[in-house]
């Protein structure tokens, strides 16, 4: 995808450089975002600099999977051409409103990871910023994250009610970009379902078996009974070796103590939770 920069976007760039940081990307669905930080992206490693980015849009994620918080770290211009995570967090829901605990958790666990391995760290954010939910969101995450720099798109003064809420950071006022697309929800919803199709191919998924004595069973980070669950045929779990999600899977049935699942995963080896999430297929 060839990107064509805003002409503030190189001013901002030099900023970034003089520092090993983190720089959290914040804006209204469809300001641009993620197109912005694959252009520094591409930039900076051009520039031999270890760059990485942590994708917490939940929503519309462009490195990870819907419902999950992913990261990369990108060493030179080769890792940019198979834009795929490294790592993953489960969320379980497309909607951060529902997990604003979660999202916080799992987005500062991702940042811990890439700020060790790189250079510079990008975050990129859900459109969630109207309203006390978006603001909470938002602040949550700067004080969990405590990012160098906070690089906010609007198209008027949307972000102003969180950027005043903000101390000791620099914060970066971009346009949103002309490039940016608009997207109706019907896209939306194929963008995510043709990201879990791919994902879990017919081609290269396997059944597999887990009971309530071999794993911990958890929903919305509590532990849980599977013969008091109701979860649908089909609803995404995350397996996960302790906060570490080693890929997901999708329920088939649940009978008893034990749980049916199809996923990618070569072995169970080091599954040791499953987590259930809002999200089916």
């Amino acid at each position: 995808m060839e990107i064509f920069p805003e002409p503030e976007w190189e001013g901002l760039l030099e900023k970034l450089k003089k520092q090993k940081c983190a720089a959290l990307l914040i804006g209204a669905t469809d300001s641009g975002k993620s197109t912005l930080a694959r252009y520094l992206i591409k930039r900076l490693t051009k520039e031999n600099i270890r760059v990485s980015i942590v994708d917490s849009d939940v929503g519309q994620s462009t490195l990870g999977l819907p419902g999950t918080i992913s990261m990369k770290v990108f060493s030179n211009e080769r890792d940019i051409e198979n834009f795929g995570f490294e790592k993953m967090f489960f969320v379980g829901s497309t909607n951060p409103a529902k997990k604003i605990p979660l999202m916080i958790d799992g987005s500062k666990r991702m940042v811990g990871i890439c700020r060790e391995k790189s250079e510079i760290t990008f975050v990129d954010t859900t459109g969630l910023i109207s309203g006390e939910i978006g603001r909470a969101l938002k602040i949550g995450k700067i004080r969990a994250i405590k990012p160098e720099h906070i690089i906010a798109i609007q198209r008027h003064e949307e972000l102003e009610h969180i950027l005043k809420l903000t101390e000791d950071i620099h914060i970066h006022r971009l346009r949103a970009s002309s490039m940016a697309k608009i997207r109706d929800k019907e896209d939306r919803i194929k963008y995510r379902k043709k990201r879990f199709l791919d994902y879990f191919n017919e081609t290269k998924v396997s059944e597999f078996l887990l009971n309530q004595h071999d794993v911990g069973f958890f929903y919305n980070g509590k532990s849980l009974s599977l013969r008091d669950s109701d979860f649908k045929d089909g609803t995404i779990i995350g397996l996960n070796n302790n906060d570490d999600t080693m890929a997901l899977g999708t329920i088939v049935e649940i009978i008893g103590d034990s749980i049916t699942f199809k996923s990618p995963i070569e072995s169970l080896k080091g599954v040791n939770r499953v987590l259930f999430g809002d999200l089916t297929i």
